[in-house]
């Protein structure tokens, strides 16, 4: 019985050890995958601070089935476009982690914004998706409302130039 016991606390001793060694090195859970995903606060966002260049802005929700059927579209265009403009997403009654995976799931590779549903106010937001594209002086020139396609995309972001 007393060898059991031991048997037992080893064993327990280098699962606690193993699990040290995997979070020190990053390898478990959201928290280690947030270092790839650079978040913003509602108010380190400005459109104005993008000016240069054409700004495409997709306000989202992990947990919306429409923001979900269009990333992968939505990934393809920013990865076409990451030369010609700036992607920013928005992430609206989200969670962080949700949103990491999100993310890593489709492999979008911008910054996001966790909305306080400050920038969806202030910018009308009605529902997501919804994605919102400014031309390089800072001046919105589209809006798609709804889930888009590479087509739609691509569609919108010709207004910008």
């Amino acid at each position: 019985m007393h060898t059991k016991r031991l048997l037992l606390l080893l064993t327990l001793l280098a699962a606690v050890a193993a699990a040290a060694a995997l979070g020190a090195c990053g390898g478990s859970g959201s928290s280690g995958s947030s270092a790839d995903v650079q978040f913003l606060s509602p108010q380190d966002f400005n459109v104005a601070d993008y000016a240069g260049k054409p700004l495409v802005v997709n306000y989202f929700g992990s947990w919306c089935g429409p923001c979900n059927a269009e990333a992968p579209d939505l990934s393809t265009f920013s990865k076409a476009q990451s030369d010609a403009a700036t992607f920013v997403g928005v992430a609206v009654n989200d969670q962080e982690g949700d949103v990491v995976d999100f993310m890593s799931k489709y492999g979008l590779s911008y910054p996001v914004v966790l909305d306080d549903n400050s920038l969806s106010a202030a910018n009308a937001i009605t529902g997501v998706p919804t994605t919102i594209f400014y031309n390089a002086s800072g001046q919105e020139v589209d809006r798609i409302v709804g889930a888009s396609s590479l087509d739609g995309f691509s569609t919108s972001f010709a207004k910008t130039q």
